[in-house]
Formats: structure tokens, sequence, C-alpha cells
């Protein structure tokens, strides 16, 4: 099974470097034991018991449940995340989505963020996906976020791609969050000057 799993991951990591995807690196350690024909690998993310969701994004990218940052687009699944090689809503092609009906199983959904409001996707790609077999949402990146979120959280079988938005709405809850982050790090530097 986990031959298969490494065999599958290098196929789509060859066909995704023609797409111009560019795939983050899993890491798989080669065992030193007795057995020289048993491979363990470390698979990231097993902690969320939801699969991957965006806790947050900026004009440089976006961080996931797990800590991780990722810098740029994204393409990201339950439990994966890939680096997407899209500059904007204008870049994405039939090539630029074709990592997401190759996959199997099919995806139930593809929530696509094109960054700001008012950004479009050409509508053939739209139809081309559609006789692929594949559902599109297309919104706005923040939309996007909470959209694959939400459906992630329920189970389904969705994936994203994400580009990061270059205009940014700053809520009441950001301030609040930056003002907390703020006074925690000033009492935390105030305590280490008391020793």
């Amino acid at each position: 099974m986990l031959r298969q799993l490494i065999n599958s991951t290098a196929r789509v990591t060859c066909q995704s470097q023609r797409m111009g995807i560019q795939l983050l690196q899993p890491r798989c350690y080669q065992s030193t034991s007795i057995d020289e024909d048993k491979t363990t690998a470390t698979i990231l993310n097993q902690e969320t018991d939801s699969g991957l969701m965006v806790d947050a994004y900026s004009q440089a990218g976006f961080r996931l449940n797990n800590g991780m940052k990722v810098l740029g687009p994204i393409a990201i699944f339950p439990r994966s995340v890939l680096s997407w090689k899209v500059k904007s809503a204008e870049d994405i092609n039939e090539d630029s989505l074709s990592l997401f009906h190759m996959l199997e199983p099919k995806i139930d959904l593809l929530v696509i963020g094109v960054g700001d409001k008012g950004n479009k996707v050409d509508p053939r790609v739209v139809h081309y996906m559609k006789n692929k077999g594949i559902t599109l949402e297309i919104l706005p990146t923040e939309t996007a976020c909470t959209t694959f979120n939400f459906l992630n959280q329920e189970r389904r079988y969705v994936a994203g791609a994400f580009l990061p938005p270059i205009s940014l709405r700053i809520t009441d809850e950001d301030l609040v969050q930056s003002q907390r982050r703020r006074n925690k790090l000033f009492l935390s530097q105030d305590e280490d000057s008391v020793f």
C-alpha cells in the first residue's frame, strides 16, 4: 500500500512539474532496521482530526490550522497542500486546474479563491471542468477559504485553489487579536526583564 502511494505520488509529481505546479516535498525516512524492505513514512498533519483548514491569509500567503505557513497561491486538499504556480485569476486555465480532475477518487467540489472581489475566471475554464465532472465554486479568497473549511469540516472530499488577495479588509476581530498578541508580547518581555 505504501509503495503504491509513493509510486502514485511520483507520477503526480512528474505530471505536476510539466504543468507548472510546484509540490511541497513530503518527509519520508528510510528505515535502518534489520528488515531492509521496510520503509516508514512520517505523514504531516495527522494531528488535525478534520483535515487541513485555512486559519489566516495575507497578501503573502496562507496559514493553516496545523501552524504551517505557505507562501503564494496554494492547492489545498483535506490532508495535503501544494504550492500552486498561478500569479493571477487570468492565469487560471485548463492546464493549471488539470491536477484536480486527475485525482482518484474524484473530488466533490473545487473551490477557487480568485483573490479580490471582482476577479473573474475565463468561462471556458468553467465549461472544461464541468465536462470533466468537477463542480466549481468561484469566489473571492476570503469567502473561498471559509467555504473550503466548512465543507472540509463536514468531511466532504473538497479541494481548494486559492490566490492570496491583494487588498485586505481589516475587521474589528483582527484588531482585537492583534492587540492581544501585542499585550502578550509585552507581558512576556516584562517577565523576562524581572529575572
